[in-house]
C-alpha cells in the first residue's frame, strides 16, 4: 500500500518536471521571437541590381542628313565682250536721253530682250519699243545723271541680289543719282538683254 503511494507521489514530481521544462521552453521560444521581430525580421541579402552583361555599343543613327538643294545655275544670257567704244556711247545716249540713236545705229538686237525689274517675264520688243520703254527711266531735264563707273562692291551686291543673273561679268551696268539702274548684256556693239530697275532698292 505504502509503495503504491510512492510511486504516485513519483508521478506527480515527475509530471510537474515536465510541465516546468516545457513552461521554460516556452518562455525561451517567445524571448527568441520577441528578440527577432525587435531586429526587424531575418534580412535578405540584396541582390545586384547592375546588369553584369557586357554593355552595348549605341548604334549609329541611320537617320540621312539633310543637304542642300543643289544651287541652280546662273542663266546664260549671251554675255560677250563689248567694243571698247561702247561704255562711252551708252553713258552719251543716256546722259542725252536721245535712245533714238540706239535703234538707228542698230544697237539694239532684233529682237531685243528686255526685262524691267517687279515683273515676272523677260519681253522680246523691236528696237523701237525697247527704247520707248526707257522713257520711264529718265528724269527729263536732268542733265548728265548716269554713272558707269559703279564700283565692285556696288556690282557685287547687284550679283548677289534676287536679278543678280543679269549682272554678268563684263555687262554694263549704270546707276541714276536717283537710283535707276540699266544692265546693258551683249557683245562687240550689239546689246541682246536690256535689264531695267526703277530703284535700287529691288536689286537687295
Amino acid at each position: 500500500m505504502n509503495d503504491t503511494r510512492v510511486d504516485e507521489q513519483d508521478k506527480r514530481r515527475s509530471s510537474r518536471a515536465w510541465l516546468w521544462i516545457l513552461a521554460l521552453c516556452i518562455l525561451i521560444f517567445a524571448f527568441a521571437f520577441a528578440v527577432f521581430n525587435a531586429n526587424g525580421g531575418a534580412q535578405d541579402t540584396p541582390q545586384p541590381t547592375t546588369d553584369s552583361r557586357p554593355s552595348e555599343s549605341p548604334t549609329p543613327s541611320t537617320t540621312p542628313i539633310p543637304t542642300a538643294p543643289p544651287t541652280a545655275p546662273a542663266k546664260d544670257l549671251g554675255q560677250g565682250t563689248f567694243n571698247s567704244t561702247m561704255p562711252g556711247y551708252l553713258s552719251d545716249t543716256l546722259n542725252s536721253q536721245n535712245t533714238a540713236v540706239l535703234v538707228q545705229g542698230g544697237t539694239f538686237a532684233d529682237p531685243v530682250s528686255v526685262f524691267i525689274a517687279g515683273t515676272p517675264d523677260a519681253q522680246a520688243l523691236t528696237p523701237l519699243d525697247a527704247t520707248k520703254s526707257m522713257e520711264s527711266m529718265f528724269t527729263q531735264l536732268d542733265p548728265n545723271p548716269w554713272d558707269f563707273a559703279l564700283s565692285d562692291a556696288v556690282l557685287a551686291s547687284y550679283r548677289a541680289g534676287p536679278y543678280g543673273d543679269y549682272f554678268p561679268v563684263g555687262a554694263l551696268v549704270a546707276k541714276s543719282h536717283d537710283g535707276h539702274v540699266f544692265s546693258f548684256i551683249g557683245h562687240d556693239s550689239t546689246i541682246t538683254t536690256m535689264f531695267m530697275a526703277s530703284s535700287e532698292d529691288l536689286l537687295h
